[in-house]
């Protein structure tokens, strides 16, 4: 049986024939946004001859291969005597210096679909229009060429032979992946508890296909419980590539550890971290265009040999790795990292680079994604990012920036569209009032306003990019997301104007319920497994997650010996917003009880850095307190964890908020922590949007409150839970202080593992409790 392949378009040609720089003021996701906007406006006005966006594929067999190609043609136009290929193209730069500089690379596209619709209709001769549009004006540049069918065969073939003996490199490491996977052995002598059912079931989705909703305790190896079922289902070739989605860095580092120690024990697979742009960059500040970044030019005329050699030499990309390849041959490391992904196995990265619409990556999720599989760990956060990914704000303030930013520069269409902007933010200042107004709609005005602005600013980004400042920068983008997102506005969105101060207003498009969002992607998916060590309630989270009644959920427990956790519940003080200066001498008692028999490592959980405040002030001179600050950065964080070292010789209190960067996402093992008090139920502050929220849900006939506010609150408070108890050896404390704790409504809330908790209303039931634990 011959090997196979099956290839897009954009795949072929895009690797064989594109050229050029990487340039931002020509290639950005405005200007993607309005092509696809020009591309169907411009393909709706063209007659009852025009077919718009033209299925085809075709079965090919070169040498030992078959290759299967496909892809969509923008239009097929249908004459009496001929028939013409359509590719359409637009641009922000001049027509003629664009279809100059790119026409290989569009003409090997039309070229492939002209092909493969003449053999589906056995025709003898073809003809191929490119149709370039500018963006700026109602300008319009054609290109005909014609062709024999005998000339097309000799060029796709061509181009065929070409890939090839680059996939030759990827195909032999593909039949070591599969081969490899059938034999994979668990990487560890034996299964901790639960393992070994969480791998099953992760393997049969993988297989079969679907979701899989998981919520397994801390501490038992999700990440390589879910990685090596995963990696198993390579042999059966249900699943091309495996995403790996997390929340934070440490998720990605733990991730790569277990891909490692896979391939340690003999898994052939390439591995590759995406890291941040911001992180990665070799030129910060600098726009991506060949005038401002030298790692910009010529990147395309590289990139082809860079990636033979790169993926002939390694299978494991981290980003030092990365920074490396793309420091010898002087190329862009973030675009470079996008590009070798497509020829690895596993892809380690944010959320973001799937289901956000601003950042997602079209190479995958643009094309056929159905023999692709995602893990996405420490679901629970998806929610709340995946609200922040579809929101979205206009700022006055930030509009204001901009305008300073532009100053004297003449650019006429841009000045046009500033006092457009300007006349129509007056306009908000006056019509609305101090405080939130909730709009039905945008008015179509507004929106040619900011339609405008987008338009006049491709111009001005690409004829006067040295002279753009970042505060024009970003209210540029902000009105190209806002554009963007209201595509997708439902009921599940709300519109409203904010307006806080005289010198500040805000046209908000805020996502109240990201399911349906989520969903789309999810669905696009051959499996996805959505786990967490906090996915309770599960009908709340499979509800907001984008998750079917349908959908297979397996639920953990703990199998860590109960006896190891000494639980106790404070319900005589209340943490309430309103009683919370009344109860800080009560919480300063109940800590120095709570420390008094151990020396060691400790965290206190704080509802706000307020509050935590007020509290601190009354210990700082008598206990070891290091609290945590607002905006912390990554570097700061690890030293304020390296505070709380193994085998500690002296006590050491962490002050922390809940729901913030300690909260989750860290690894205090042994007795790197041994208690953590959590004061409050992590309920989110109340305010406009979370009341958006609770109404949103409230109107779909649910517990609108549960929706917005508890259950959210009782994540973070697991969350913090989870942090003490994180192997088999781990012995320590929790101490959940708030009256609420024991109301029924959130007992119901109570994990399994909770069910043995310890009433205490006193700081002596504190101690004495502690002090026997401590003793046994």
């Amino acid at each position: 049986m011959q090997p196979q392949l099956t290839l897009s378009v954009h795949q072929l040609v895009d690797f064989l024939l594109r050229t050029g720089d990487i340039d931002n003021r020509i290639f950005n996701k405005a200007s993607m946004a309005e092509g696809t906007k020009i591309h169907a406006y411009y393909q709706k006005k063209q007659g009852s001859h025009y077919v718009s966006e033209y299925p085809l594929k075709e079965t090919f067999f070169v040498d030992d291969f078959t290759v299967t190609l496909e892809g969509r043609a923008d239009g097929i136009i249908l004459l009496p005597n001929r028939v013409i290929i359509d590719e359409i193209k637009s641009t922000v730069i001049d027509l003629d210096e664009f279809a100059t500089t790119q026409k290989e690379w569009h003409l090997g596209q039309a070229e492939c679909y002209a092909l493969m619709y003449a053999h589906e209709k056995n025709l003898s001769q073809i003809d191929i229009r490119l149709t370039y549009i500018s963006q700026i004006s109602d300008t319009k540049k054609v290109e005909e060429y014609h062709y024999e069918i005998e000339q097309l065969e000799k060029r796709i073939d061509g181009l065929l032979r070409d890939y090839l003996d680059f996939h030759r490199i990827l195909f032999r490491k593909k039949i070591d992946r599969n081969q490899s996977s059938k034999t994979l052995a668990f990487p560890f002598s034996s299964f901790r508890e639960g393992q070994r059912e969480l791998a099953k079931y992760c393997y049969s989705v993988a297989k079969k296909g679907g979701r899989l909703f998981v919520e397994a305790p801390t501490g038992i190896g999700k990440t390589i419980s879910t990685l090596y079922p995963a990696a198993r289902s390579f042999a059966d070739e249900a699943n091309d590539k495996i995403f790996y989605l997390t929340a934070k860095t440490s998720g990605r580092v733990a991730a790569f550890q277990a891909v490692k120690l896979l391939k340690e024990n003999g898994l052939s697979c390439s591995v590759i971290t995406i890291s941040a742009k911001d992180k990665i960059c070799f030129q910060p500040g600098a726009s991506c265009n060949p005038d401002e970044c030298p790692f910009a030019q010529h990147y395309y005329q590289k990139l082809q040999s860079v990636l033979r050699e790169s993926l002939a030499c390694f299978d494991t990309f981290n980003e030092q790795q990365i920074i490396d390849i793309a420091s010898r041959y002087e190329m862009c490391p973030f675009e470079l990292e996008l590009d070798l992904s497509l020829y690895c196995d596993i892809i380690l990265c944010d959320y973001n680079y799937v289901f956000d619409p601003m950042v997602y990556m079209r190479r995958y999720f643009d094309e056929d994604a159905s023999h692709f599989m995602a893990l996405i760990d420490e679901a629970h956060n998806l929610v709340e990012r995946g609200r922040d990914m579809f929101s979205t704000k206009i700022s006055y303030a930030l509009f204001m920036k901009a305008k300073k930013a532009l100053g004297k520069i003449e650019h006429k269409k841009m000045k046009n569209a500033f006092r457009r902007m300007n006349k129509w933010w007056k306009e908000r200042l006056l019509e609305y009032s101090f405080g939130e107004t909730i709009l039905v709609d945008v008015e179509d005005t507004w929106l040619r306003i900011f339609d405008q602005f987008v338009k006049a600013g491709q111009d001005f980004l690409k004829n006067e990019a040295k002279k753009v400042e970042e505060d024009f920068l970003t209210f540029y983008f902000s009105i190209h997301r806002f554009l963007k997102l209201y595509e997708l506005m439902d009921d599940s969105f709300c519109l409203y104007i904010e307006y806080p101060s005289e010198k500040e207003i805000y046209l908000s498009l805020f996502c109240m319920d990201p399911s349906r969002q989520l969903r789309r992607r999810l669905n696009q998916l051959h499996a996805a497994i959505l786990f967490s060590a906090t996915l309770s309630p599960a009908d709340y989270y499979m509800r907001v997650l984008g998750g079917d009644k349908e959908d297979p959920l397996l639920m953990l427990p703990s199998p860590f010996p109960r006896e190891n956790l000494l639980l106790m519940v404070q319900p005589n003080i209340s943490t309430r917003l309103k009683n919370r200066e009344e109860t800080i001498q009560q919480i300063a008692d109940s800590i120095r009880a709570f420390v008094k028999h151990k020396i060691g490592n400790y965290f206190v959980f704080f509802p706000s850095y307020v509050y935590m405040e007020m509290v601190k002030c009354v210990l700082e001179d008598e206990l070891p307190i290091l609290a945590q600050t607002k905006e912390m950065q990554e570097k700061e964080k690890e030293n304020f964890l390296a505070h709380f070292p193994l085998h500690p010789h002296q006590t050491t209190i962490g002050f922390v908020v809940l729901g913030g960067a300690f909260s989750e996402g860290i690894d205090l093992m042994d007795d790197r922590l041994i208690g953590a008090m959590i004061v409050g139920v992590g309920l989110p502050t109340i305010s406009f949007e979370r009341n958006l929220i609770r109404e949103y849900y409230q109107n779909n006939e649910e517990n609108g409150y549960y929706f917005s506010y508890v259950n959210p609150g009782m994540n973070r408070v697991m969350q913090a839970v989870g942090r003490v108890i994180r192997s088999e050896q781990d012995r320590g404390m929790i101490l959940l202080v708030d009256d609420r704790y024991l109301h029924r409504n959130y007992q119901q809330l109570f994990k399994t593992e909770w069910k043995h908790y310890e009433v205490v209303t006193e700081v002596e039931e504190i101690e004495d409790l502690t002090s026997k634990f401590w003793q046994k």
